[in-house]
């Protein structure tokens, strides 16, 4: 608190230099965090939707059309923008049980806030990194 006080009692002209110190370790206390948080919570949502997929794969033996719009559409509803969203594998391949299977959920990682990283003499991610969340599990449909 005293530190607020002197940087608004100052009037001979510091208070430029005080604010090029103080602003930025405000972005970064308020900020920051909060875009970290962002990032996580996106990996977390993509890990849930994984781990049903996967269970849903299974089940079915491969990656159906009707199975990818619905892992599209829980997307949707959580706040992505399905358009992004990239799943591999892009066709229907049978499995028979036993055989595995591997699903990957990508989506564009989107900086947004963690640009800012610049300010304060970090490198932030590049325009094109992803998010991504990938699994296998074993058929279990039976032909």
């Amino acid at each position: 608190m005293e530190v607020m006080r002197e940087f608004f009692r100052c009037r001979k002209g510091h208070i430029l230099i005080q604010a090029l110190i103080i602003f930025p370790i405000i972005y970064v206390a308020l900020f920051l965090p909060f875009s970290f948080a962002v990032v996580q919570h996106k990996r977390s949502v993509l890990n849930d939707v994984l781990d049903y997929s996967l269970q849903r794969v299974a089940i079915e033996g491969g990656m159906t059309s009707r199975l990818r719009q619905e892992i599209l559409d829980i997307l949707e509803e959580r706040g992505f923008n399905p358009a992004e969203v990239a799943i591999m594998p892009a066709t229907f391949i049978e499995r028979s049980r036993g055989e595995v299977i591997e699903i990957t959920i990508a989506m564009p990682g989107h900086s947004g806030i963690l640009s800012g990283v610049r300010a304060i003499g970090g490198t932030p991610p590049p325009e094109e990194w992803q998010l991504a969340a990938s699994g296998s599990i074993m058929s279990e449909k039976i032909p």
